[in-house]
């Protein structure tokens, strides 16, 4: 108890006590992005930080996703950029880089010298085509500053934008919060303080409980048919069970990696006095339990439940500490989500709206996958060709390798044609829409699409299964054009914002674009958001 003691009052001291600032002037910009978060899961009666927006915010009630690939990746590149997609050069978490045939993390960079501090791999935001919020808001002031924190790489990278002047996020293969030399030659010295020299015995793990303990849940029983058993499937999951990377993966996958990013993003406050220097700046949360607690257990799993019981609480904690340290009327809040997700299958079954002609809503990605080379093989590649070099796909999208057909022959076209007619004769695809589709097509569906079209990096066809369909054995996911997808929180907060709910439509690339308005930085010519009305 005692050596506890001792690290808890070394982590108070690891920087100077910050005190409010006297003036009434607006000095932090915080945007909170909550990963996975349904927009109807949110209520105003929430006792911490969410209800405290919502209820003194202004809440768009109609809010939502402009983009059809609604994963996390693109789903964060459009918040603080203010373009969809298309223009931001990110169709999805992965992609079929064109030129190459290879596939490609949003956030991979080949550059080596942008490593990431104690890893083999390189990260930076070199594949995000424009700029974002904290590039507009430091070039109009150089003595701006901006920082992001995550619990994914991509979450906080893809925030912060070229020009941040530190980014860090939870890397789970390591066990602690890292960073990229894109940014910085080393890690701060706090960062590495709040990690520990060794980790489960002084860092932020060691604080942690062996298990996470929660309660039953109010929709449905905590055991229930359809979860993930990765973790457990009942209260108590493991947290601190097993080598660093075992409790790092089980840390990942619970509420507790978004208590350590808001630990961490008031640290970055305190020691970058961000909101206490006089000009404007940015800090960007990415919150990621949500998405991680989601895709096993489902949003209304009790374990769901209280993962945003604990962003409630936190967050609440959070913006007392931002009272205290920048002061009430010199901060202001934007929160949004990048996606939201289906219900699982076996949820819906029981509650009678399963809209999935497939009995059991779940399909084997397998067995599509199967089907689809043994027919590629049979029509084009027969006898001694490769179909996984004539054809690739990457979530909902599937990419046909033009150089390797015509060399052999084939005719490109031909192959997305017969990929599409197998596809479609599958009882859980709604439709699979080739590109000539999506570009001439005047439907919502297909304005999606084309929004999530990157060229060079999209697909030639993309899936759209029928609603509530899953190509998952187990737990819940996302990524398609539904309003259960799409559907998002957007809420503004601070004391030049009059608190309300408005039912005006709009999207998560409008909060750029309205966030440069409301501090009167320049937004580029080419944003796709429109300025939503604040006052």
């Amino acid at each position: 108890m005692k050596e506890k003691f001792l690290i808890l009052i070394a982590f108070i001291l690891v920087c100077q006590p910050v005190i409010a600032q006297p003036m009434d002037k607006l000095t932090l910009v915080v945007v909170i992005a909550v990963d996975q978060l349904r927009r109807d899961r949110l209520h105003d009666d929430f006792p911490g930080g969410l209800g405290r927006l919502i209820r003194h915010g202004k809440v768009f009630a109609a809010a939502r996703t402009n983009h059809a690939n609604t994963s996390t990746c693109p789903g964060h590149a459009v918040m603080l950029t203010g373009v969809n997609p298309a223009k931001a050069g990110i169709p999805g978490n992965r992609y079929i880089d064109r030129q190459s045939w290879e596939s490609r993390y949003c956030v991979d960079d080949d550059d080596t010298a942008n490593r990431v501090f104690g890893a083999e791999s390189n990260r930076s935001p070199k594949n995000l085509l424009v700029t974002a919020l904290g590039d507009w808001l430091k070039a109009a002031n150089k003595n701006s500053r901006v920082f992001a924190v995550g619990g994914k790489d991509r979450s906080a990278i893809i925030l912060g934008g070229h020009d941040a002047d530190g980014v860090y996020w939870f890397d789970s293969s390591q066990g602690l919060f890292t960073s990229s030399r894109y940014y910085l030659d080393q890690l701060p010295g706090y960062i590495r303080d709040f990690n520990g020299s060794e980790p489960l015995q002084d860092g932020f793990l060691s604080r942690l409980p062996e298990y996470w303990e929660h309660a039953p849940g109010n929709l449905r029983e905590d055991d229930f048919s359809g979860e993930s058993d990765e973790f457990g499937r009942t209260s108590g999951h493991p947290i601190r069970r097993g080598a660093l990377q075992e409790i790092a993966d089980q840390v990942y996958h619970s509420p507790f990696v978004d208590t350590a990013s808001l630990d961490l993003a008031r640290l970055v406050v305190e020691c970058e006095s961000l909101g206490q220097r006089g000009s404007i700046d940015l800090l960007a949360v990415a919150l990621s339990a949500s998405d991680s607690i989601g895709h096993l257990y489902g949003p209304f799993s009790a374990e769901s439940d209280d993962a945003l019981k604990n962003v409630d609480l936190m967050l609440g904690k959070f913006l007392a500490f931002l009272d205290e340290a920048v002061g009430k009327g010199n901060y202001v809040v934007a929160l949004s989500s990048d996606h939201g997700v289906a219900e699982i299958p076996e949820w819906s079954i029981e509650n009678d709206r399963l809209q999935c002609p497939v009995a059991s809503g779940r399909a084997s990605q397998y067995i599509l996958g199967a089907k689809m080379y043994w027919y590629l093989y049979r029509n084009f590649t027969f006898p001694f060709g490769n179909p996984a070099s004539l054809v690739k796909n990457s979530a909902y999208s599937i990419s046909v390798n033009s150089s390797y057909a015509r060399e052999r022959g084939i005719e490109p076209n031909d192959v997305i044609v017969g990929i599409k007619v197998l596809l479609e004769d599958q009882l859980y695809v709604k439709r699979a829409w080739t590109l000539k589709d999506v570009m001439g097509d005047d439907s919502e569906v297909a304005r999606l699409y084309r929004n999530s079209y990157v060229e060079g990096k999209g697909g030639d066809l993309f899936l759209q299964l029928e609603p509530s369909c899953f190509l998952t054995r187990k737990g819940a996911s996302h990524g398609t054009p539904y309003d259960f997808d799409r559907d998002i929180p957007l809420i503004f907060y601070g004391k030049a914002i009059p608190p309300g709910v408005s039912g005006e439509m709009a999207h998560s690339v409008d909060i750029a674009t309205t966030l440069a308005d409301f501090l009167g930085i320049p937004a580029p010519a080419h944003v796709d958001g429109r300025l939503l009305m604040l006052r």
